[in-house]
């Protein structure tokens, strides 16, 4: 992998290391493409991603780990695998934001005893969607129907039976699930990791209704900075608190960019340790070996 005579990930390696001699803690990084991304690319937090995550923690040592993530999100069930697997191996987990960190992405960050915001950096809601419609508005539209069809009465059915056929019933209760899962992995993450306390401390039913709200937030694409995330209790800091960490990082992110640029590749599994996993769709594999056709 070059880009011009640049030796890429020799140059991120070298990143890793500088980051690593301020921090004084190992450093992976999970990153996905989040924009400009081709039809069909699986960059979605996914069971696949377990493969490059088990490699990345086989080949960390000790029993603290920062986790540099950019992802749009995917998954809850795979990120409670990812998660299951790094607290298995690490006492204390980190997390670095460099820029998006949505959805599941999110969920994952609850899962850290803390988390190092850059400038560019952004949580965003936790409400689940399928197929790119939010859980909540699927049931809100049920819920309006039958406000409706009480009000009117049941001559008024026929108009609204179009809507009704849209989805099958069983959708409902997948919604309400897909709402309950995500709302039980973050009150469990955030009170297990971060807070070490009870599940119905104060601290994580404020976070996890504000982070899971559709009605506040309007639209799952809402970026959640880092002062609305201080403001509401997260342990989360600026990466200028760190002396010299900041340009470091920006320049980690501005390397991803390039690379995705500049190779067909979607998603990032790497460290300092030899670790250099690139996914493109379809398939994953080292990006030291060449793509043999089928």
């Amino acid at each position: 992998e070059r880009t011009g005579e640049i030796d890429a990930f020799a140059w991120r390696s070298e990143t890793y290391r500088r980051i690593e001699a301020i921090t004084g803690t190992p450093l992976i990084s999970y990153v996905a493409k989040t924009s400009n991304i081709a039809s069909g690319a699986s960059v979605a937090i996914d069971d696949s991603d377990l493969v490059g995550f088990g490699d990345l923690v086989q080949t960390t040592p000790g029993d603290s780990v920062d986790v540099l993530i950019i992802s749009n999100g995917g998954s809850a069930e795979a990120t409670e695998r990812i998660v299951n697997l790094i607290r298995s191996k690490f006492r204390k987990v980190r997390f670095f934001l460099p820029a998006n960190a949505y959805s599941a992405a999110t969920l994952m960050c609850f899962s850290g005893d803390s988390a190092v915001m850059d400038s560019l950096a952004t949580l965003g809601p936790i409400d689940p969607q399928i197929n790119g419609i939010p859980t909540r508005a699927i049931l809100r539209a049920f819920e309006h129907v039958k406000q409706l069809l009480s009000t009117e009465g049941p001559q008024s059915l026929p108009a609204y039976l179009p809507l009704i056929n849209k989805y099958d019933l069983h959708l409902l209760e997948i919604c309400r699930s897909a709402e309950q899962l995500s709302e039980e992995l973050a009150g469990l993450w955030l009170s297990q990791y971060m807070f070490k306390c009870s599940r119905d401390d104060k601290r994580v039913t404020q976070i996890v209704e504000y982070f899971g709200s559709y009605d506040i937030h309007k639209s799952h694409a809402r970026s959640i900075d880092y002062g609305t995330a201080y403001k509401l209790g997260l342990d989360v800091h600026r990466t200028e608190e760190f002396d010299g960490l900041s340009d470091l990082v920006r320049s980690l992110r501005l390397q991803y960019e390039l690379w995705f640029d500049k190779t067909p590749f979607i998603k990032l599994f790497e460290n300092a340790r030899g670790i250099h996993w690139g996914r493109q769709a379809p398939t994953m594999q080292p990006l030291n070996q060449p793509i043999v056709p089928g």
